[in-house]
């Protein structure tokens, strides 16, 4: 009889290995699915994800992390036909390539009122000559000039951001 227990309790084992096993596995393609973009984005965890994919045939998400980037100065001019020219600068502070971002301008009445607002795409602003689907090395800085039609409103100010 105490055999018989023996192998019972070694098959119990067994089963709850496997479980456990079973158990791990589901747990790591939870987390690869339900937070692959984050660990993707990570500094840290892409050289050897993109490594990863290359043996697997498989490709990571673009990486794309607005707050990477960096505006290095900008400004809205005034041109004497009554239309402005914003400029600016940015910068692609991430360690990797990233599309071009969004560029969203909000203009500003004098009571700081906002009374247009318009999200501008890479292939608005990009010249003719780079395709807007390319990506933005490491490091490097874009100039961005934008020609903006004349408002109805006095232009009191301007907000920016990337998105």
């Amino acid at each position: 009889m105490k055999a018989s227990s023996a192998n019972q309790l070694d098959r119990g084992g067994n089963y709850w290995r496997s479980g456990l096993v079973i158990a791990s596995l589901l747990l790591a393609g939870q987390t690869v699915y339900f937070e692959g973009t984050a660990f993707s984005r990570n500094p840290a965890f892409r050289p050897s994800l993109e490594k990863l994919c290359r043996q697997l045939n498989c490709r990571l998400p673009v990486y794309k992390n607005p707050v990477e980037f960096t505006v290095l100065q900008g400004s809205l001019i005034a041109l004497p036909d009554r239309s402005q020219l914003f400029r600016t600068v940015i910068r692609n502070r991430a360690a990797f390539a990233q599309p071009y971002p969004n560029l969203e301008l909000t203009l500003l009445d004098y009571a700081e009122n906002p009374f247009a607002r318009r999200i501008f795409r890479p292939q608005d602003y990009l010249a003719k000559t780079l395709p807007a689907t390319s990506a933005m090395l490491p490091d490097a800085t874009a100039a961005i000039s934008l020609n903006i039609a004349p408002p109805k409103t006095k232009v009191g100010g301007y907000t920016f951001k990337l998105i």
